[in-house]
């Protein structure tokens, strides 16, 4: 069956061909930068803990280098880079604004908004990139690692945006969390360790979703989490065995 092709199954030719080069070119040798970026900023974000501007702005900092490595990532495709900018020129309105003055909700609610799409965004290009390359590289191993990093990412979020709407509307929380007070803004810093305690199942229960939109949104993360395993496993043995096959062939 191989020798009878005119194209080898994992060749792509013509346009096509030419338009997924271009784009495993973009991705190649900048996965690395994404996913350090994304540990660090998973790693060192206890340092808002005061909420103090300085603070605040260097965080804003880390985001600002994931965007411009985002922006990178899709230098084959203009229109997704514009879309990229125009989210980052929100962002950063919206990030200055929650700098100065923590209790603007519309500036929380809109650097969510923004920071949902933007990780979105680059969760598909890595995604594509991992599922477009014909043998197992070292930038898809940093891709997927990155695109795991990533989802937690997103609920961190998709969390922030629930309880603050829910806090807005109802006064309570979305969320119950035995160090926070009824009456208190639930710290978004909370939500990065219990997203990533949900997304790899570990359960440790010091937070937890009071209303069922809560509820839906932990128990996505998670099935979310084990499905993404289960997926990119398969896919990185399928591209070892085949690279095996055509060694052989």
């Amino acid at each position: 069956l191989y020798r009878r092709s005119a194209n080898p199954p994992h060749i792509n030719t013509g346009d096509n061909g030419m338009q997924n080069k271009k784009f495993t070119r973009a991705v190649e040798g900048k996965a690395i930068y994404l996913l350090i970026l994304v540990v660090f900023m998973q790693t060192v974000y206890p340092i808002t803990e005061t909420n103090s501007v300085l603070a605040l702005i260097a965080y804003q900092l880390l985001v600002a280098a994931l965007v411009v490595v985002g922006v990178l990532l899709a230098a084959d495709t203009k229109r997704l880079q514009h879309v990229l900018m125009g989210l980052a020129v929100v962002w950063v309105f919206a990030g200055v604004i929650f700098a100065f003055n923590q209790e603007a909700i519309w500036a929380v609610l809109l650097t969510y908004g923004v920071l949902i799409s933007f990780h979105s965004m680059v969760i598909w290009i890595m995604l594509r990139f991992i599922f477009q390359v014909p043998h197992v590289t070292r930038d898809v191993l940093y891709a997927a690692s990155a695109v795991y990093l990533l989802l937690g990412a997103v609920f961190v979020s998709a969390f922030g945006l629930l309880e603050t709407v829910t806090f807005a509307q109802t006064g309570l929380h979305a969320f119950a969390d035995s160090r926070v007070a009824a009456d208190a803004i639930f710290p978004w810093q909370n939500f990065v360790y219990y997203s990533y305690v949900t997304l790899t199942t570990l359960g440790y229960g010091d937070i937890l979703p009071v209303t069922l939109w809560a509820r839906s949104l932990v128990s996505l993360e998670a099935m979310v989490g084990v499905l993404y395993i289960t997926i990119i496993m398969a896919r990185l043995v399928g591209l070892y065995a085949a690279g095996d096959v055509e060694k052989v062939l």
